[in-house]
């Protein structure tokens, strides 16, 4: 089953409210604003496309150990992830289809990263949780993602849904 196959899966049963999501009814139309206010935002646009030049960065890993996009393109071509955290359920599928790419990245010689805001504690339990073979380094402010065009702010009303 592809990605999206399993990414719509999963929305209709959380909208439906299958277990184990059991999510009130009144929480998707929020959701659902959020998404179109942030796609009619244009961010999409302020992202880097196909042949820009990708902005350097160094980042530690969840061992604290700091990992420049210099070494890891030293050894090839690299596929960049940026990943909301491990309580994303949405993200967890996105990773795991990569770690089950794995064999096709490597016929081309690239390693996979993914770059999350989250913590290095949350880091290792999403790779363990995951199964992954690629790191996860941890972006604490967004700034890389903001380099990348990626970083967006989440409207008030949906974070106090959160």
């Amino acid at each position: 089953m592809s990605l999206q196959h399993k990414l719509d899966a999963f929305k209709a049963d959380f909208v439906a409210g299958k277990p184990p999501y059991n999510a009130p009814p009144e929480i998707h139309p929020i959701m659902a604003r959020a998404t179109a206010e942030l796609i009619a935002s244009g961010q999409a646009q302020q992202a880097l496309k196909a042949g820009d030049k990708a902005p350097s960065f160094a980042l530690k890993d969840p061992d604290g150990k700091l990992v420049s996009s210099a070494e890891l393109l030293a050894e090839g071509p690299l596929v960049l992830s940026f990943y909301r955290g491990v309580w994303c359920p949405y993200c967890n599928m996105e990773l795991q289809a990569l770690q089950e790419a794995m064999p096709s990245f490597a016929e081309w010689g690239a390693r996979v990263v993914a770059v999350s805001p989250q913590n290095a504690v949350n880091s290792r339990k999403a790779v363990r949780t995951n199964a992954l073979s690629f790191p996860i380094l941890s972006d604490t402010h967004n700034d890389v993602a903001a380099a990348f065009g990626v970083r967006f702010a989440l409207p008030d009303y949906l974070v106090a849904l959160y």
